[in-house]
């Protein structure tokens, strides 16, 4: 039997319900994490489409208003953005994509039936008794994942689902200069470039010039806060973990006027405390990455600055450079560098 046969077997043997039929009433909602970002959007709905093109009434979803820098690569490539899914009710079917927490997924997702979880982070604590589809690679953005199983399942990717995975990979892997990044990235830009250089009737430079134009407008769009308060500000890219007994908010930001950025920090640093009470934290923490250093910042939810976080934040960053702020010398990455030390620091 060939490969992606026994893929599709694997999919077909999932708890599908009415959503097995693309005629069923009910859908199953694919939708990836709270604060969503351009990979999460654009990995939802490419692998919507692959579900449907399966037979399986899957529908995309997003946990919330898409940031600024999606908005922004939705028009500039011509993608039609979904629908924001606040809640789901229970025994709802849910395909979770670009995370695997529940403290990151749509409310009610404990009590819902999670059929399928492909992500690029560590796994989480999403657990499930009955059949689950579960697809974890170490790559630096989900829709890397989405187009392997798009091959994999023997599905011909098209122009339009093309557009929306080059969206979420030059999103997630900051046009290929991420530290996340790997070769299996750099194979699928490549490829998935040619595949838009044709449909744009263009050579492949030509095609690559627009695409750095496409991903300047996004990066603008990303530090365009303008518009936003700054609670807005930290929530716009922040993840909610839980460690142990230890519940704490991440916030990752960059500021690109390094002459700005303790003022910036400041205003942070002051909406933290109610951020983290707010959403039911215990601590919050935000990467605050500037030319090539960070600024960890934290706080408790209390809002008093020398309890936990700062215990916390010091074992697991260095001493503090003031109240809030420790220094690194070096820019961190939240996937690679911050989660791992935070949670070694709350061990």
């Amino acid at each position: 039997m060939e490969t992606h046969n026994l893929y599709r077997d694997a999919i077909k043997a999932l708890d599908w319900g009415d959503a097995r039929s693309l005629d069923g009433a009910d859908s199953v909602f694919v939708v990836g994490h709270k604060s969503p970002d351009g990979d999460s959007v654009m990995s939802a709905l490419a692998y919507a489409h692959l579900m449907r093109q399966l037979g399986y009434n899957a529908v995309a979803r997003m946990a919330g208003r898409a940031n600024n820098e999606t908005a922004f690569a939705a028009q500039a490539f011509g993608i039609e953005l979904p629908q924001v899914l606040a809640d789901v009710k229970p025994g709802e079917r849910l395909v979770l994509v670009d995370h695997s927490d529940y403290s990151q997924a749509v409310d009610g997702a404990k009590n819902a039936r999670i059929l399928q979880v492909v992500d690029h982070h560590g796994i989480g604590d999403i657990a499930e008794s009955k059949l689950l589809y579960a697809k974890y690679m170490p790559v630096g953005s989900t829709c890397s994942i989405v187009y392997t199983s798009y091959k994999e399942l023997g599905v011909e990717i098209s122009a339009e689902i093309a557009k929306v995975l080059f969206a979420g990979i030059l999103s997630d892997t900051l046009n290929l200069k991420k530290v996340t990044v790997t070769d299996v990235d750099r194979s699928i830009y490549e490829e998935l470039l040619g595949v838009l250089a044709g449909e744009w009737g263009m050579d492949l430079d030509s095609a690559r010039q627009k695409v750095t134009e496409f991903f300047n407008g996004m990066s603008e769009a990303a530090h365009d806060f303008s518009s936003m308060t700054d609670e807005e500000i930290f929530n716009s890219d922040a993840k909610d973990y839980v460690l142990g007994c230890v519940k704490f908010r991440l916030g990752s930001l960059d500021c690109r006027d390094a002459s700005k950025v303790d003022e910036f920090a400041d205003r942070l640093l002051k909406v933290m405390p109610k951020i983290a009470s707010a959403t039911e934290n215990r601590m919050a923490f935000c990467r605050l990455g500037f030319e090539e250093k960070t600024y960890m910042l934290y706080a408790d939810a209390e809002g008093i600055l020398v309890g936990l976080a700062q215990e916390i934040a010091e074992q697991a960053f260095g001493s503090s450079l003031r109240d809030g702020v420790v220094f690194c010398e070096r820019r961190l990455s939240r996937k690679l560098d911050v989660v791992p030390m935070l949670t070694k620091a709350l061990q």
